[in-house]
């Protein structure tokens, strides 16, 4: 069936969440005859508190949070090949909802999907949920899978 979505934006931070996000993303790509773009944010903001606790240097901290997003973005990668899906990943860094959205309007998709998980306590507090933020911001459906 071809439609209404032409490209679909999934992002992944390895969660059971957006796990279940990528399955729904790549079931609805297959759908469509969409192309699905999956995008993991490496959070700078991480950094200072991964290298506190690791004792590694912001290269190496830096490097070891990219090496997971590349491991998420290939669980992705192998959920849309089950559905024949053409996927596309983006491995980007900064405040994901930032990159999320100025990701979603230079590729023109038409559909976010993202899981509910995020930060928790007094950060999530401060920044608000992720989710939230995107879609408050968005220009085109976000579909948000719990």
């Amino acid at each position: 069936m071809k439609g209404s979505f032409r490209k679909i934006l999934v992002a992944t931070d390895g969660s059971p969440s957006s796990l279940k996000a990528a399955r729904l993303a790549a079931e609805l790509a297959h759908t469509y005859d969409a192309e699905l773009i999956a995008l993991h944010v490496v959070e700078e903001d991480m950094l200072p508190d991964l290298r506190r606790f690791s004792g590694k240097s912001a290269r190496d901290a830096r490097e070891l949070l990219s090496e997971d997003g590349r491991r998420y973005l290939r669980e992705v990668e192998k959920i849309a090949q089950e559905q024949w899906v053409k996927t596309v990943s983006e491995l980007r860094s900064g405040i994901p909802p930032e990159v999320l959205l100025d990701l979603a309007a230079k590729q023109r998709v038409d559909l976010v999907v993202m899981g509910t998980v995020g930060r928790r306590g007094p950060r999530r507090r401060l920044m608000g949920s992720v989710a939230q933020r995107v879609i408050d911001s968005s220009e085109v459906p976000v579909l948000v899978v719990k």
